[in-house]
């Protein structure tokens, strides 16, 4: 009696001892449905004041611009950042518009290539301070010259 008492515990022991095979795994997901679930929704920050300054121009008259600009981000945490560089932003954009031709800022055809380059300028000057990119498009939501 005790030797099938100890074939029972040697069976039983081997028997949790046997590895337990998974059924065949789910084919993993591509990188790009990857992507697309970690992506986080839209945000918008506006830069508040707008963006006003005088632009080149010859002559005595001086022009000068107005714009209300909305920066696309995704997530809370990106749009804090942006509030934090609130002011270097209000800067960069200063300064790009300061070096816009008079030709440039009044051509309602160039208007889509000056905010191309607005995005190109702030999302860099984002970049160059926080490390990674943050800003996926800059919009004109208002644009007034004179």
């Amino acid at each position: 009696m005790l030797k099938h008492f100890f074939t029972w515990i040697l069976l039983a022991l081997s028997l949790s001892h046997t590895p337990v095979y998974a059924a065949e795994e789910a084919p993993e997901e591509t990188e790009e449905e990857k992507k697309e679930e970690e992506k986080l929704p839209i945000k918008y920050f506006q830069i508040a004041p707008n963006i006003m300054t005088f632009y080149q121009s010859s002559g005595r008259k001086m022009g000068y611009i107005v714009v209300q600009v909305q920066i696309v981000t995704r997530g809370d945490d990106n749009l804090e950042l942006l509030e934090t560089h609130l002011p270097l932003m209000q800067d960069a954009l200063i300064d790009f518009f300061n070096r816009q031709e008079k030709k440039v800022v009044q051509d309602l055809t160039q208007r889509e290539s000056l905010r191309q380059q607005a995005t190109e300028k702030i999302a860099q000057v984002i970049k160059d301070e926080v490390g990674y990119d943050v800003v996926e498009n800059v919009l004109f939501t208002q644009y007034v010259f004179q």
